[in-house]
């Protein structure tokens, strides 16, 4: 079992944290054949292609077996055009074969893969994702015009698109161009130099289409754009405009005035107390909901691990790790012992499910993965502990022990913290 020693939150509530993701898990069913965990609370006995995947980034610290038989499922219902359905029950309306879920697959598939070095393995995870990212890059889901891709439902956030070929979201394109990137990442490993060479290409030509036709020059931010008007939906501010962070997809030029409207305090809430939001205080969209989830709209002013996680990462990506540290450390703070689905901005109080998967399992990613910076690849046998210490924990001494990091492996880490820490460690 880890062990954590952090100002504010005790060994029980990071043990409930694990407590949460074993609540969410399931038998065997809609065409999976090993256990997977749900999202959890009302969203019932079904899998969910975001949900269940997101939950492996917590719990593959406690049975990286369990997660990699749960990754693996997703290669039994993938469709044969490269299709992962959105959900078990593959039913939305009049959406069938046209609808998946934002690909966050990509990140979680190379979390658990680089844990292992069982190549029969990651080959077969390799394959699936392949195929994956061809299906967003058909014609079905790209734009002839901009290549950009399009997303309807829960392809992106808020989820209230539904014409196909219409809307290409920031959010989207990111994680698309981010998985050609993990992909090249596994073609090494793999020794597949030409699959390697596609899909650095793939990378570089989404992130130019990124840059050039979701960028709005006036505001400094990226936008959702209506391919059919041809237009930046500027009046709809979204914090996945931050997402551009992610593996240097924004410009260098570009990135301090990015920078300075996330720090903007009459935006997203960088410098209040539980962080930052989906929607800007100051936009006609920002709004709070308590009680269930309400749709789109749930998504638009609340406080979500989802988010943040996501711009967190992409921030210590492009260089940024005071601002990322920031984020890691008020969005831990703000869901420690609170892990429900959303949390209002004013008070910080959790909505939706109260229990939920994903909130837990970034939860434990944010403390394990993003401020003690623990990170082990299998595939070359190379640990990497590089803590990022928050301000907020400067002056305290922080300890993690008996990480599981994959290879048989565990680490434990001490850090004294100040601006230059001094990190400990030890490897079992």
């Amino acid at each position: 079992m880890i062990k954590l020693r952090f100002p504010g939150i005790s060994q029980d509530q990071f043990d409930d944290a694990f407590t949460v993701l074993e609540e969410c898990m399931q038998e065997p069913s809609h065409g999976f054949v090993y256990p997977y965990m749900g999202p959890g609370g009302q969203y019932g006995h079904c899998w969910w292609e975001r949900d269940s995947s997101l939950t492996l980034n917590g719990y593959c610290r406690r049975d990286l077996e369990y997660c990699k038989k749960a990754l693996y499922n997703f290669t039994l219902v993938q469709k044969e055009n490269g299709r992962i359905p959105l959900w078990g029950n593959d039913r939305v309306g009049d959406l069938d074969e046209q609808l998946s879920a934002v690909p966050v697959i990509f990140d979680v598939a190379r979390r658990i893969c680089r844990m292992t070095d069982d190549k029969e393995y990651v080959s077969a995870i390799y394959s699936m994702l392949a195929r994956y990212l061809d299906w967003w890059l058909s014609p079905l889901k790209r734009d002839p015009r901009t290549g950009l891709v399009c997303g309807i439902m829960e392809e992106s956030d808020p989820s209230d698109y539904t014409r196909q070929l219409t809307y290409a979201e920031v959010d989207l394109n990111v994680q698309v161009c981010a998985g050609a990137d993990v992909l090249r990442e596994f073609t090494r490993y793999l020794c597949r130099e030409e699959d390697e060479y596609r899909y650095l290409q793939i990378y570089r030509d989404l992130r130019e289409r990124i840059n050039r036709w979701l960028y709005d020059k006036e505001s400094g931010c990226y936008y959702t754009r209506n391919v059919i008007t041809d237009s930046l939906m500027t009046e709809r501010p979204y914090n996945s405009t931050f997402d551009v962070f992610r593996r240097g997809i924004v410009p260098r030029d570009r990135a301090p005035r990015l920078l300075d409207v996330l720090k903007d305090n009459s935006k997203y809430g960088y410098h209040k107390r539980y962080g930052i939001t989906t929607a800007p205080f100051d936009s006609a969209e920002f709004c709070e909901t308590t009680g269930d989830y309400k749709g789109w709209t749930s998504w638009s002013g609340n406080i979500w691990t989802f988010r943040n996680e996501i711009i967190c990462k992409g921030l210590r990506e492009s260089g940024y790790c005071k601002e990322a540290a920031h984020i890691a450390y008020q969005t831990v703070m703000t869901f420690n012992g609170n892990y429900a689905e959303f949390v209002n901005p004013s008070t910080g109080a959790g909505q939706g499910v109260r229990r939920y998967g994903w909130t837990a399992a970034e939860y434990i990613e944010l403390i394990i993965e993003d401020i003690f910076g623990i990170d082990y690849c299998a595939w070359n046998d190379t640990l990497t502990v590089s803590p990022n210490v928050p301000e907020e924990l400067y002056g305290s001494t922080i300890s993690i022990e008996d990480v599981p990091v994959g290879g048989g492996k565990s680490v434990s880490v001490t850090v004294e913290c100040s601006e230059k820490p001094t990190v400990k460690y030890t490897v079992k």
